[in-house]
């Protein structure tokens, strides 16, 4: 009898039932909504918890993996019509449909939300086929009257205007993301009319624009965008928002030719994929954009000569660039730097010593004429703080011993080293070491991933009296039998 006494007592000393309810909220706001309800068994408390939860996750898989759609569409019902019943303002609604045919809850749905004031929603359902084609799922014009809205997500909706007024009334509006959705011009400009508090806007796979226009008087707050994937008769970029700091730009096949963003004096880090840019308009952008610290070029076919002067540009990625030729950076406060290499014609660079360089070596000539440019290249990186080179293969990585007596060692004064293989196909474990160890021979760190994986601390040793190192030479080493990682004494 005691011990069922004892049982009882520790029951009823249930101190997290007894915290106050907003933290009881914000328990249950990491939860799935199916979670949440189910906490609600647990006792009153929890019960009251739910009932006036205003974050509701319904997920990603909840609709996909159920056998009672109907079931579940009564429940999402069933919780909003209770929260718009008792006046319980919505924190966060989110929600994915993967078919098409419940489309028609998704506008009560947003009436309810809008009453109960929601702050973000986040809505995707999958889109129809209609003989053969994928089609838009409507969006109710309801949508553009949530003036308590701050973030808006929407995935799979044509957006159209407002028929009645042709208003959107997003004036709380701080985040808005589109994914694979249809719309065109005169929505996006009475976006920029209305929604002046919008500071974050993505626009992701999506058909009807022809181009993106941002007048100066526009979104004054803005400082973020991103258009990814933009289609093919996407053919203009034209923002002059002065606060804009964040710019991410990618094409489905790289037709964009004309990008206008001299005006974003404020432009921080820039991302241009598959964009048309050409080698004038490189030269011009840092005289025009003086605040520019990351850039990120990837896939820009239209570049061949390359030159970039700037002081305050500290990261910077070239990336699948084929038709470059020659690049010439002035960069002294460069800090990293990530590039692939074909054996360009021309290729310098001032950097920070304290530079951390990525270097994808892809050869697109003969090994013979590969390996006698690239020790010229690694030359320009001889005084970088950390260095990582990625090869598809040994064979990329391993200068021929008969080339090594005309030429220095390229990386003479980089400590740290990271090389990472795609296979072993050509050369030995020790040749690839060998020839390591005399592209960089003052290493305090080498270490390998990929198909050869181990790391290598080399230091000078007491022991060892070597003779002086010739050019072109690297010393003897002795490597000991110890469980990584390895050590050598040179």
């Amino acid at each position: 009898m005691e011990e069922k006494s004892d049982i009882v007592d520790a029951t009823d000393d249930d101190r997290i039932s007894k915290l106050p309810e907003p933290i009881l909220h914000h328990i249950l706001s990491f939860l799935h909504a199916k979670d949440a309800a189910r906490m609600s068994t647990l006792s009153k408390v929890w019960d009251s918890a739910w009932n006036s939860l205003p974050y509701l996750n319904f997920g990603d898989k909840l609709f996909s993996k159920s056998k009672d759609i109907p079931r579940l569409l009564r429940a999402v019902d069933q919780a909003l019509a209770n929260r718009k019943k008792h006046k319980i303002s919505i924190q966060k609604f989110s929600l994915w449909l993967p078919h098409y045919h419940e489309l028609c809850y998704v506008s009560s749905w947003i009436n309810m939300l809008i009453a109960c004031n929601v702050k973000e929603l986040k809505l995707r359902v999958n889109r129809p086929v209609y003989e053969g084609v994928l089609d838009y799922n409507s969006l109710t014009e309801a949508i553009f009257d949530a003036k308590t809205l701050n973030v808006l997500s929407l995935d799979g909706f044509n957006i159209e205007m407002p028929s009645d007024d042709g208003m959107i009334k997003f004036t709380s509006l701080r985040e808005l993301h589109l994914s694979d959705v249809f719309l065109d011009e005169q929505f996006l400009q009475a976006l920029c009319t209305s929604s002046c508090n919008l500071e974050d806007f993505s626009l992701q796979d999506f058909d009807g624009l022809a181009s993106f226009q941002v007048a100066e008087t526009s979104l004054p707050k803005l400082k973020r965008v991103n258009l990814k994937n933009c289609p093919s008769v996407f053919q203009l970029v034209d923002i002059a928002s002065i606060n804009i700091e964040d710019l991410k730009i990618s094409t489905i096949d790289g037709n964009l030719k004309v990008v206008k963003i001299t005006a974003c004096k404020a432009l921080k880090t820039l991302h241009l994929n598959e964009v048309a840019v050409t080698d004038k308009w490189l030269e011009d952008l840092f005289s025009s954009l003086p605040n520019l610290e990351i850039l990120g070029l990837l896939g820009c076919e239209a570049l061949k000569m390359m030159k970039i002067t700037s002081d305050e540009l500290k990261q910077l990625t070239v990336f699948y660039c084929s038709n470059l030729i020659s690049v010439e950076l002035d960069t002294p406060n460069l800090m990293k730097f990530h590039y692939s290499y074909d054996a360009l014609s021309t290729f310098r660079l001032k950097a920070s010593v304290l530079l951390e360089a990525t270097l994808y070596l892809d050869p697109q000539t003969n090994y013979f004429e590969w390996q006698s440019k690239l020790t010229k290249f690694l030359a320009n990186f001889n005084h970088s703080k950390f260095i990582k080179l990625l090869c598809d293969c040994d064979k990329v990585i391993v200068i021929p011993k008969y080339l090594r007596e005309n030429l220095l060692p390229p990386l003479y004064g980089t400590n740290i080293l990271q090389v990472c293989l795609g296979n072993l196909s050509n050369y030995s474990v020790v040749d690839i070491i060998d020839s390591i160890l005399w592209i960089s021979p003052h290493l305090d760190t080498l270490s390998f991933t990929g198909a050869l994986r181990m790391t290598m601390k080399l230091y000078s040793s007491p022991l060892c009296a070597c003779p002086p190192r010739r050019r072109g030479k690297v010393p003897p080493f002795i490597c000991l039998p110890l469980v990584s990682p390895v050590t050598f004494h040179i």
